[in-house]
């Protein structure tokens, strides 16, 4: 018989998430961090990842939603959700190198 291993999940405290943000996208601003940071703690991430591919992926995908035209692409008749996540694809690359540079 099988034995079915039991996958494990990833959770991240508050504190270390928002000391990753801090030293890795230190120009982010701090109301942003912080929710982030809340957003990320809160999870349990199935299945398991990096704290640095959490921060990674909340920050695009809030970044993609809150100052892009995003969710504008994703009303056009016609258009997929991958070419509109193209479409924006510069612009959420712009923002967060930014957030990575030093202040």
């Amino acid at each position: 018989m099988a034995r079915r291993r039991k996958r494990k999940r990833s959770t991240f405290s508050e504190v270390e998430v928002r000391e990753h943000i801090s030293r890795h996208h230190q120009t982010c601003p701090a109301e942003f961090a912080d929710a982030y940071a809340l957003r990320i703690a809160s999870r349990t991430w199935d299945p398991p990842t990096t704290l640095g591919h959490a921060v990674g992926l909340t920050i695009q995908n809030d970044v993609r939603h809150r100052f892009t035209d995003y969710d504008r692409l994703l009303r056009v008749p016609g258009l997929t959700r991958d070419e509109a996540r193209l479409i924006v694809a510069g612009d959420v690359r712009s923002i967060t190198r930014r957030w990575e540079e030093a202040g």
